[in-house]
């Protein structure tokens, strides 16, 4: 049967399928272009009610001379001197009388030693996330936001009343983490150093340089805890560790990133 114009009846369908395909495809393309647009923008929007949450826990207590140093404004979140407040009374409790720990340098037992007297620098690096000779300032006084962070100014700490690395038991050791805005573009700032913590893995190695000696750990644990979890402290077993810790998310601080290596 033919039409009027007398086209055959299968030409004719065949044309409403190519109209009907080139319609379908310029609407994907219509939608793809739409979308194009809307997910960078929805990006950008919730980019915008991260950072406003960003500013409202915005610690900036740099003097301005440091800030002049840098150039610009610095910010970066604290890890929370109510915290450490929490973790202190924790420490006071701890006691490790009669607790011993295993060195694997001599294959041997020995004793957990707690030394609040020692005061020289030891060194930090972590090679899979570019932290190289970072100071570790050991026996801060870390209930005093003023005492720890003119520390933290100089690289990451080593709190008071925990083992120093070699000594046994559990060494707890932090640092500031930066907004990401910030880091970009100072990414080897020791008092920012542990945002690098976010790219460690399990199985990376850790040294720590002490009295001229090396150290070695290798990561066994990476966790996110409450603010309120202080179980890092804790003891791992008979082993000997040293458990690091930052504010996460990066920028936001609404927890811990905590980073937990064993020595080797």
């Amino acid at each position: 049967m033919r039409n009027e114009w007398n086209i055959p009846e299968e030409q004719t369908k065949k044309v409403k399928r190519t109209k009907i395909f080139i319609s379908l495809t310029l609407s994907v393309i219509g939608i793809l272009v739409i979308l194009s647009q809307a997910i960078p923008l929805t990006k950008s929007y919730i980019d915008g009610v991260i950072e406003q949450a960003r500013v409202k826990l915005m610690k900036n207590p740099v003097p301005d001379s440091y800030k002049a140093y840098i150039e610009e404004e610095f910010a970066y979140y604290d890890p929370s001197k109510s915290y450490f407040d929490n973790l202190e009374d924790r420490i006071e409790g701890l006691t490790f009388e009669g607790v011993y720990t295993y060195d694997p340098t001599t294959n041997e037992t020995k004793k957990i030693v707690v030394d609040t007297q020692y005061g020289k620098d030891m060194y930090l690096s972590i090679e899979s996330v570019g932290i190289e000779d970072i100071v570790i300032i050991p026996n801060v006084e870390s209930t005093e936001e003023k005492v720890y962070d003119q520390y933290l100014k100089r690289g990451v700490a080593h709190f008071k009343g925990t083992p120093l690395p070699g000594d046994g038991g559990n060494s707890f050791i932090y640092g500031h983490s930066s907004v990401e805005s910030f880091f970009a573009r100072h990414q080897n700032l020791a008092e920012t150093i542990f945002t690098r913590l976010e790219d460690i893995d399990i199985g990376d190695d850790i040294y720590i340089e002490k009295d001229g000696n090396q150290l070695y750990y290798i990561v066994r644990k990476k966790k996110i805890v409450e603010p309120d979890d202080f179980s890092i402290l804790n003891t791992q077993g008979n082993k000997e560790v040293i458990t690091l810790m930052t504010c996460w998310p990066l920028g936001i601080g609404t927890k811990r990133l905590v980073v937990v290596a064993e020595r080797y």
